[in-house]
């Protein structure tokens, strides 16, 4: 185990602390996953942060620089946990491998903020270019096209709004390491009281087996889903993609360039070439209106995500919001949230 505590001591001390929640390194960390760390294409998620570009600017204040790779390790082990399953543990920890730089900020560059779905590359065409992943595959019995389709592991993802490792790492890092809210204590007990039910197709799927477990666990909920409609983080969404978009169109990078290089290049070029790019890093806050202003304002609709998990009451397994009038509130809340038309940064007044 030894192998596994070198891998990650040049990370965070805080991501030690987040990783817990999940497993003891030293302890219940694959041995299978540990050749995957090292690969090149594991590596590169190393510089695409998971809040697609929210570190790059004082707008938020995040706990400490969580990337894919984190996200991707942290998956793995949910996975892991719950199907003891080698094949959907290492798709698992592979399943981030096609997200450019800034992630589903890149979605907007191609118009899809709705679904955004559109930026990430296939799997198995990524996997082909590295040969040592492609090695370990084949050692593990996993055909490379196998990445391409996920359908058939239920643990690792499933349909909206169904909880799945993906969506549950999402809406816990968000709340605690993104929007710097919660304690760790609180994760932790969310966690804890996750099984693995039967849901309405018959088909695995995490949920809990604790009312009021399943209640915190929707409040974090309500906070992700509306942090991903607030204008401040459209504003950044929108702002980098633009930017991203410019710097496309003259040369500055390439589309490849997202696939391959570091953010923190990337961000530097921006820095450079972009006198705004100052002013955007430094805001601390983005103003709302029901109208547009003088200023680059940003009016756009993005893909609204939620969760609402399955919950085990007497052995019968029902939707949250199906027995219990607290998370019914919660979750009509959640799909009447929405934030005033326009967001802007004052004194940003056109991308230059």
């Amino acid at each position: 185990m030894k192998r596994i505590n070198k891998i990650l001591e040049s990370d965070f001390e805080d991501f030690q602390l987040y990783l817990s929640v999940f497993a003891n390194p030293l302890f219940d960390f694959p041995d299978f996953l540990i050749k995957y760390l090292n690969t090149e294409t594991m590596k590169r998620l190393k510089d695409v942060t998971q809040f697609c570009g929210a570190d790059y600017t004082r707008l938020f204040n995040t706990r400490f620089k969580y990337t894919r790779y984190h996200h991707s390790i942290i998956c793995a082990l949910i996975v892991w946990n719950f199907t003891h399953d080698n094949k959907e543990t290492i798709k698992a920890l592979l399943h981030d491998t096609g997200t450019p730089c800034f992630a589903h900020t890149i979605d907007f560059v191609f118009k899809d903020t709705i679904n955004q779905e559109s930026s990430e590359k296939k799997l198995s065409l990524l996997a082909k270019l590295d040969s040592e992943l492609m090695e370990y595959l084949k050692m593990d019995g996993i055909e490379v096209e196998e990445l391409d389709d996920l359908s058939d592991c239920h643990i690792l993802e499933n349909k909206h709004p169904r909880l799945c490792a993906d969506r549950l790492d999402g809406v816990l890092h968000t709340s605690y390491i993104w929007l710097n809210e919660d304690k760790l204590s609180v994760i932790k007990d969310i966690y804890k009281s996750i099984r693995v039910l039967e849901n309405e197709d018959s088909l695995p799927e995490l949920g809990f087996h604790d009312v009021d477990a399943a209640l915190e666990f929707a409040k974090l909920v309500s906070r992700y889903a509306k942090q991903l409609q607030s204008n401040k983080t459209k504003y950044m969404n929108q702002y980098i993609s633009e930017v991203v978009s410019l710097s496309l169109k003259s040369g500055l990078i390439t589309l490849e360039d997202l696939y391959t290089r570091k953010e923190s290049d990337l961000v530097e070029i921006f820095h450079k070439n972009f006198r705004t790019w100052e002013i955007f890093s430094n805001s601390t806050s983005v103003s709302s209106s029901d109208y547009p202003t003088e200023d680059f304002s940003v009016c756009v609709d993005v893909k609204r995500r939620n969760v609402i998990p399955l919950v085990e009451i007497d052995g019968k397994v029902y939707r949250l919001d199906e027995v219990s009038e607290s998370a019914k509130e919660i979750y009509e809340d959640i799909e009447e949230f929405s934030d005033k038309k326009y967001g802007y940064i004052k004194n940003l007044k056109r991308i230059e």
